[in-house]
């Protein structure tokens, strides 16, 4: 059994939002986003649709909803309709368990208005390329990510 996540990698002006989590004894700057959960019914951004029988479910867009829901849990804003897809993983967490891990794009064209509660997401930060490449608090598999962005943007 996997576990699927959904990432976004924000931009604004060439510097790109990372939110400070707490793992164990460490800090570090991870990307925005979370797990897919199972359907919920107040998700009423996923178009629930039933099969010929009426009793399978397929869900549209999963991983982008997921991206959409988690981003507005953590940090209240909405993102943009376009959003692109970047890159993927394959990791095992702390707990053993096998992680695929979905990273998406998006350009913003305004500075977002950011609300964080600090229960869920201590603070935030918005980083350049080269500041998030030099950080000890960055995974890195972020840093291998970015290093290739260039070539793709």
């Amino acid at each position: 059994m996997f576990i699927c996540k959904s990432r976004i990698l924000l931009e604004y002006l060439g510097k790109f939002l990372l939110l400070e989590r707490q793992f164990g004894d460490k800090t570090m700057f991870i990307l925005p986003g979370g797990k897919v959960e199972p359907f919920d019914e107040t998700q009423s951004e996923i178009i629930r649709q039933l099969n010929d029988d009426g009793q399978e479910r397929n869900y549209d867009d999963v991983l982008l909803n997921t991206i959409r829901r988690e981003v507005y849990e953590e940090l209240k804003i909405n993102l943009p309709p376009i959003v692109d897809y970047f890159c993927s993983s394959f990791f095992i967490n702390t707990q053993e368990e096998q992680v695929i891990d979905i990273v998406f794009y998006a350009k913003l064209t305004t500075r977002p208005e950011i609300i964080v509660d600090g229960t869920e997401v201590k603070s935030f930060i918005w980083m350049d390329q080269k500041e998030i490449l030099i950080s000890n608090r960055v995974h890195d598999w972020l840093k291998k990510a970015l290093r290739v962005f260039d070539k793709i943007d």
